[in-house]
Formats: C-alpha cells, structure tokens, sequence
C-alpha cells in the first residue's frame, strides 16, 4: 500500500525546474495533504504515476500512443493497491504498456518531474485531474510489446523529432529533461 506520507516528503524533496512544472507541484502537494489521494473516485482526481523510458543516453525516449486521448504520451496510469510506492505503480504501468520487461532506474526512485492535467469526461466518468508524478527508467532492450488494452501503438523517438511533431508541452520538457540528466551521467 502506498504510503501518502512518504509521497509527500518526496514531493517536498523534489525542486522543479520551470513555472509550469512548480504550479503542478504546489497543487499536487496540496492535493495529497488533503488525504485519500489515490482513491479513484475521488470526486477531484487521484494521483498517477508514469515514467519516461529513454535509451541509456538519453537521445530517444519510448512513447506509447494512448488510445482514449488520441495522443502520444509517456507510459504510466493509475496506482493499484498492491504497488508499494508510486514508483512502483510507474514500473507496472511502463512494463505493463510496452512489453519492456528489462527496465533500469538510474536515478532510482527520486522524482523526474510533476504534472498536473484534466482528463476530459467519458461517457461513464466525469472530468477530473490526474496528479501525474513522473520518474525515469532505462533500456536497451529493443523488443516492444504493448499488452495493455489503452495503447494503440508504442514506439521510440528521438528527443529532437519531439520538436518537430504534435506532442504535448509537459512529454517534450520530461524528454528533454530526462536526456539532459542521462547526458550528464555518462
């Protein structure tokens, strides 16, 4: 069971980067001191956590094309009651959503990046948040294998095409921050 408590000190542990970034970390804060953050029928949202899988040096990142929202994001989704940690939850998700099963922590479970976001309404679910904490895994294993029924398609891309295409603000900064941090760690 994922303790509220250690998600807590580790968001206040966590130092953001850019305006966008530090908002969603206040609001995610806020969010989780208020209690029952994972619950998802909470009548706000409920926390996620998902992870950007990059190659070890950081210049191409695996995406997942997530059939709900039409929209190439980074692999992740709802925290389960038997996930230990958010981290946790990120892992399942990512091996869950590409079929890598050989995933890597190099700056083990500290927290890559914070982002809040609306997930529009559904026929049986109304509009809510998800309060997305975000972490970094790495692979060389070239196989993917997407087994989870959300995902249209998986595939890699290089930070740079991230640019160039329709990609969300909040994937292109958590790639871009993911390869910076990889880059440096060589």
């Amino acid at each position: 069971m994922i303790s509220p408590e250690k998600l807590l000190a580790d968001l206040r542990a966590h130092r953001p980067q850019v305006a966008a970034e530090e908002a969603s970390l206040a609001r995610l804060i806020a969010f989780v001191a208020e209690g029952d953050p994972f619950r998802r029928g909470h009548p706000v949202g409920h926390v996620t956590g998902s992870a950007m899988v990059a190659r070890p040096h950081g210049r191409e990142v695996l995406l997942v094309h997530h059939r709900r929202l039409d929209r190439w994001l980074q692999p992740g989704g709802h925290t389960d009651p038997d996930d230990a940690s958010v981290f946790a939850t990120a892992r399942r998700e990512a091996m869950e959503e590409t079929g890598v099963a050989n995933l890597r922590a190099p700056i083990g479970e500290t927290i890559l990046d914070v982002d809040v976001h609306e997930i529009p309404q559904r026929p049986k679910e109304p509009a809510h948040w998800h309060f997305d904490v975000r972490y970094l895994l790495t692979t060389e294993e070239r196989e993917i294998r997407p087994q989870a029924l959300e995902v249209r398609g998986v595939s890699w891309f290089s930070v740079a095409e991230l640019s160039t295409g329709d990609f969300d603000a909040s994937v292109i900064r958590l790639a871009r921050r993911a390869a910076a941090l990889l880059s440096e760690t060589r």
